[in-house]
C-alpha cells in the first residue's frame, strides 16, 4: 500500500511540475515576448537607417563641400592668351 501511495505522489508531483513549467512559460512569453520582439524590430530599423545614412554619405562624392581643390588659387584664364594665331 505504501508503494502505491509513493507512486501516486511521484506522478502527482511530476504533473504539478509540468503544469508549473507550462504556466511559467506562458506567463513569461506573454509578458516579455511581445515587448522583446518590438524592441528587436525597433533596434533593427535603427541600425538599418544608420547604415543607409553611412552608405549614402560614402557614395555621394559631392557631399563634402569643404574639399574644394581650387580653393585659394587665384588664376586668370585670359592671361597670356594668344589672340592672333598667325602672329609670331
Amino acid at each position: 500500500m505504501e508503494e502505491q501511495t509513493n507512486s501516486k505522489m511521484t506522478i502527482g508531483g511530476i504533473v504539478l511540475l509540468l503544469v508549473g513549467v507550462v504556466i511559467g512559460y506562458y506567463v513569461g512569453w506573454t509578458r516579455a515576448g511581445g515587448s522583446a520582439a518590438a524592441d528587436t524590430k525597433n533596434k533593427a530599423e535603427a541600425v538599418a537607417e544608420a547604415a543607409e545614412k553611412v552608405a549614402a554619405e560614402a557614395a555621394n562624392p559631392f557631399s563634402n563641400t569643404e574639399s574644394n581643390p581650387l580653393k585659394g588659387v587665384q588664376t586668370n584664364p585670359l592671361e597670356n592668351v594668344k589672340i592672333n594665331p598667325f602672329a609670331q
